[in-house]
């Protein structure tokens, strides 16, 4: 591992450590302040009708299955937020609209471990045993991190900040692009900024640019920042919901250019609370906060 950290530094270092200047995802137009009389919280309200995930929002719980493949390049690197992921099936559990979930290796030489995240504190169980809190920032960003990414296109509606950022073409495909993100328009390093692809025909979120201010590893803030393609969604009770997730370093890249991609499937959804995420009943549910 120590070497793999030297290693990882050294990439860094050739990729512009030196530079302190955060990443910026507005657009043009937007750091122009050219306002359009096009409302970018009207299309993202358009999109969350499109996709179904207004009745997504009816249920209070989930639980989806995943299969993390990296890119052997990438692999190699200490950047995987969820150790024992890598071609080994996992089950995520999560609270919707909240940062509370958990998830639990279901083979490989991590089953039947779990972890997870409830108000902001982590907590672990091995072998199915006892339940410790304990501190882990790089298990906490990641499910965090993957919980977000599919419920995205509903809860960047909570963003106080959203903008319309213009027009691009992506991959034959014209998009409409829907610019969020918390605390100022101008970047900054307290908050992430996202910039969202929209499908002008079928109004579909295709792909998201994101800043990643608080990754567990350090990292030169001008490249912190990836790219979030959506490459198939599976169709459930009128929801679309994500099925393939690739991500990418930096700014949109051809489709099989990823740090590292994860399929997503076998979906249950409960109009009930999970309280299995909530191992803790003293900790005061914060929902959407990062509070």
């Amino acid at each position: 591992m120590k070497n793999l950290i030297i290693y990882f530094s050294a990439f860094l270092i050739m990729f512009g450590l030196s530079s302190c200047k955060v990443a910026d995802l507005r657009t043009e137009s937007l750091k122009k302040d050219m306002k359009t009389e096009k409302d970018g919280r009207a299309l993202l309200e358009e999109s969350i009708i499109a996709m179904g995930y207004d009745k997504f929002m009816d249920h209070e719980s989930y639980a989806v299955k995943s299969v993390f493949d990296w890119n052997p390049f990438w692999s190699i690197m200490p950047m995987n937020a969820l150790p024992g992921n890598k071609n080994k099936e996992i089950e995520f559990h999560f609270a919707n609209n909240s940062f509370d979930g958990r998830l639990n290796y279901l083979e490989g030489r991590k089953k039947g471990d779990a972890h997870g995240l409830q108000s902001w504190q982590t907590y672990q169980s091995k072998n199915g045993k006892s339940i410790e809190f304990k501190k882990d920032k790089r298990r906490s960003w990641g499910i965090a991190t993957y919980h977000y990414v599919i419920e995205a296109p509903y809860r960047l509606l909570n963003a106080p900040i959203i903008e319309y950022g213009g027009t691009n073409k992506m991959y034959g495909k014209d998009y409409d692009l829907v610019f969020a993100t918390w605390g100022t328009e101008d970047a900054h390093k307290e908050h992430d900024q996202w910039l969202v692809y929209i499908d002008k025909e079928t109004k579909f979120i295709d792909l998201t640019q994101l800043t990643i201010r608080d990754f567990f590893l350090p990292f030169p803030p001008s490249m912190a920042h990836g790219t979030v393609q959506y490459l198939s969604r599976e169709e459930k009770d009128g929801m679309h919901m994500p099925s393939e997730v690739s991500v990418q370093l930096l700014n949109p890249k051809k489709r099989n250019n990823h740090v590292y991609k994860f399929k997503l499937y076998d979906y249950k959804f409960s109009k009930e609370s999970n309280d299995s995420l909530y191992p803790d009943p003293s900790l005061d549910k914060i929902g959407d906060s990062k509070i």
